[in-house]
């Protein structure tokens, strides 16, 4: 492959070009150097861009680069031994590519330092295939030599690009707090149950994971959840290990239209019912809503569809249905588990600027497998369960039979983990598929 493939002069010329009109923007491209340049004419010139900007020259005219050009000895034996153009002749050719938005300059500039970059690796790992080849040149040596280059020119590239105070951020961070906010004051997108609002909202860049016991209802929770957002404007993606989606959909048209989902899988509805059915189904086609259901999905394909669906659909709301580990052993299943939350935070959530909703199975003492791992990456954690008969007499039937207790939240307010009167009451319905907040239990009440 020739190297010269490894080059774009359009947009090397675009560099020069639009510096020529705004120099101020070279302030913005301090980790771009002239040897960076594979047109020799254009390293020259963004090299005498540079220097006149030192000295305080703002107009950058063919008269002051030409000046600049031949005081530098080296420079004008560059200038004369390549034959370059003359400065005048140049700049008539720029006037036609230049920029005038910040946002393409540097554009343009990434992609000059990245095509540098590439050949530069290319010459090293030409040198480093001529070593392989040198009997003379031991395992330790060679080790050596590779670990060297490879850390010598990452420093070159990536420590070299541009670092800026927080204050030079301070302006358009704050933009982007005030932008996250809703019209009612709410930070984030709000959950469909109120009292969560008080603790956390689901906010982009952040993981939401809630814990519960098999068959206690978690994947209904997610539901009513993803439902609450499509009602509220929020494109939502499901990714569902458990479900096919003929199943999920007679669950969410049980809990869209409030008919027991025994009866619309038999058929055993009335005409009126039908009607309802086919309304919500009809309003379904409309809504910016996937569910995909897949046992076992990698991570690169998780992140291609959520970074495709952000694209064509303006994804916001993630749900992940759930995290689970088919490895036999218990260290790996810690280590899996504990990677996939990771994955969700910082990649998903993180990367892509998503807010993620994800469910984990308790064991039969409460307890999550490796506990630590998860909790080490996720936002908020929510343990959901059934009450007991002895908790829903002391609560009273008006307080629900389901609760949940927020006992991690890096977003907000804690609850007390050890006050076990410390939760939310809810009323969870199988048949309808619902959970709707109850009448609230007198903290610290004795039975």
């Amino acid at each position: 492959m020739d190297i010269k493939e490894l080059s774009d002069i359009q947009s090397e010329s675009g560099v020069i070009g639009t510096l020529i009109y705004h120099p101020e923007f070279i302030l913005h491209t301090e980790y771009l150097r002239p040897g960076y340049f594979y047109g020799t004419d254009n390293g020259c010139l963004y090299w005498a861009i540079q220097e006149l900007y030192k000295d305080g020259i703002t107009n950058i005219d063919a008269y002051n680069i030409s000046s600049k050009l031949q005081s530098n000895r080296a420079v004008s034996k560059t200038i004369e031994k390549y034959n370059l153009p003359a400065v005048q002749e140049l700049f008539d050719l720029y006037k036609e590519i230049a920029r005038n938005s910040l946002e393409e300059y540097k554009m343009l500039a990434d992609n000059v330092v990245t095509l540098a970059f590439k050949r530069d690796l290319v010459k090293e790992l030409n040198k480093m295939q001529t070593d392989c080849f040198d009997n003379s040149i031991g395992l330790e040596k060679l080790s050596n030599k590779v670990y060297t280059a490879l850390d010598s020119l990452t420093q070159k590239y990536i420590a070299s690009g541009e670092i800026g105070t927080l204050g030079d951020e301070i302006d358009s961070i704050w933009d982007e707090i005030v932008s996250r906010r809703t019209d009612d004051g709410m930070y984030g997108i709000p959950s469909k149950y109120n009292l969560f609002s008080e603790y956390f909202t689901y906010e982009p860049g952040e993981l939401v994971v809630i814990q519960a016991k098999y068959k206690q209802g978690k994947s209904v929770f997610l539901m009513n959840e993803a439902v609450h957002k499509l009602m509220n404007g929020v494109p939502t993606l499901v990714i569902d290990s458990e479900m096919p989606t003929r199943l999920y959909t007679e669950r969410l048209l049980a809990h869209l239209t409030g008919i027991e989902i025994g009866r619309i899988k038999r058929g055993n509805y009335s005409d009126e019912e039908a009607q309802k059915i086919k309304k919500w189904i009809d309003w379904i086609k409309e809504q910016p809503f996937v569910h995909i259901y897949t046992p076992n999905i990698s991570d690169e394909r998780l992140f291609s569809i959520c970074k495709m669906l952000k694209h064509k659909m303006g994804l916001q709301f993630v749900v992940y249905d759930y995290l689970k580990s088919n490895a036999i052993s218990t260290g790996d299943n810690y280590n899996v588990l504990g990677a996939k939350c990771d994955f969700l935070k910082n990649n998903i959530a993180g990367e892509l600027d998503l807010a993620v909703l994800a469910a984990c199975q308790l064991n039969r003492n409460g307890e999550v497998a490796d506990s630590i791992k998860i909790n080490r990456y996720l936002s908020v954690g929510i343990k959901w369960e059934y009450k007991t008969q002895e908790m829903i007499a002391k609560d009273g039937l008006q307080c629900g039979n389901s609760f949940a207790k927020i006992y991690v939240n890096r977003l907000g307010r804690q609850m007390p983990e050890d006050d076990e009167d410390a939760y939310i009451d809810f009323i969870f319905s199988g048949d309808t598929m619902t959970i709707e907040e109850a009448e609230q239990h007198q903290q610290g009440s004795n039975f």
